[in-house]
């Protein structure tokens, strides 16, 4: 039986999703338990993907003002949220499966509209290629992920493939030189997870939460939860590692496969990701539309509610 999300208003009278301990729906993904957020009984069906270290409660504001003309749907990617934390296979090639799997099994196979946040953000990207025929539309609220250029040689041959040859042996690494890259995979992971468990502290999300809200009276003790009650899992710290090390495909590779509509909706005055590469994406997609919200952080979602929702359903209404 779904669990609908339910409302709630907070201290300005403004609605939102009200925080659950124990979160509220969950599904099984290849012997892994997924969470999300599921309102709304009709239009579009939208689904949010959340930024790095954050969960489907991070569209508290979003949900019941869209839910009210669409299905609405937030997942928590695994490895974050209340979504299990699995060690095993490179996250960012299990989260695309995740995504599509989520789209058939749960949403009903119907194409969706993707949105995220920062990593989601990334997320929402290699879905639309990896997935077409399941995404509608990408919308990208100062997304993340890195720029590199794909070299002349990985473009040789038909298949688009980079080509593969033998290193010679006079380059193949020694004992010595496996032991001393061992050594530091250790040290990394090491300072990872002493970064992890400070990061998780709640002082700690105040702290960087107030760097990247503007309007910061939405920096407040649900938000604060909702990244520490997950956090204090099993695994948690083995995927922040897992999800700081590993590196998806490069933004611009996606964008060259991409073939959807796109809407940027970014934060003016993010200090992680500024509009600089909002205007990155526009050069290299300039079919997307791009809104500017001046006086807006990170994370547009939370930190300027009203504008993004507005956004957003003028830019739905017109797909």
């Amino acid at each position: 039986m779904v669990q609908e999300a339910g409302s709630e208003r907070d201290a300005n009278g403004v609605p939102r999703l009200p925080l659950r301990r124990d979160g509220w729906n969950f599904w099984n993904f290849e012997g892994n338990k997924v969470h999300y957020i599921q309102s709304g009984t009709s239009g579009t069906p939208v689904l949010f993907l959340h930024g790095f270290g954050a969960s489907a409660y991070h569209w508290r504001y979003n949900i019941p003002v869209l839910a009210e003309n669409h299905r609405v749907f937030a997942m928590d990617l695994l490895g974050m949220g209340w979504s299990d934390k699995p060690t095993g296979e490179d996250i960012y090639q299990v989260w695309p499966r995740q995504i599509a799997a989520f789209i058939k099994e749960v949403v009903g196979g119907e194409p969706v509209v993707l949105v995220g946040n920062s990593l989601g953000g990334y997320n929402c990207l290699k879905a639309g290629v990896t997935s077409p025929d399941l995404v509608r539309g990408v919308v990208l609220l100062n997304s993340a992920g890195r720029f590199e250029e794909v070299k002349a040689e990985e473009r040789a041959g038909s298949n688009g493939r980079a080509s593969v040859s033998k290193v010679p042996a006079e380059e193949q690494p020694t004992l010595v030189a496996s032991l001393m890259d061992q050594l530091k995979s250790m040290a990394l992971r090491g300072s990872i997870y002493a970064s992890f468990f400070m990061a998780k502290q709640p002082k700690r999300i105040r702290q960087a939460s107030f760097q990247v809200y503007i309007s910061q009276h939405n920096v407040d003790e649900d938000l604060v939860n909702s990244i520490v009650w997950p956090a204090e899992s099993a695994n948690a710290a083995e995927s922040f590692y897992r999800i700081i090390s590993g590196k998806g495909t490069p933004v611009n590779v996606l964008l060259s496969k991409l073939d959807k509509p796109m809407l940027l909706l970014w934060g003016a005055d993010d200090p992680w990701i500024g509009p600089g590469s909002a205007a990155r994406i526009e050069s290299l997609y300039p079919r997307a539309q791009k809104v500017l919200l001046s006086g807006v952080g990170h994370c547009p979602q939370d930190d300027a509610p009203e504008r993004v929702n507005a956004e957003l359903l003028r830019w739905l209404d017109a797909l």
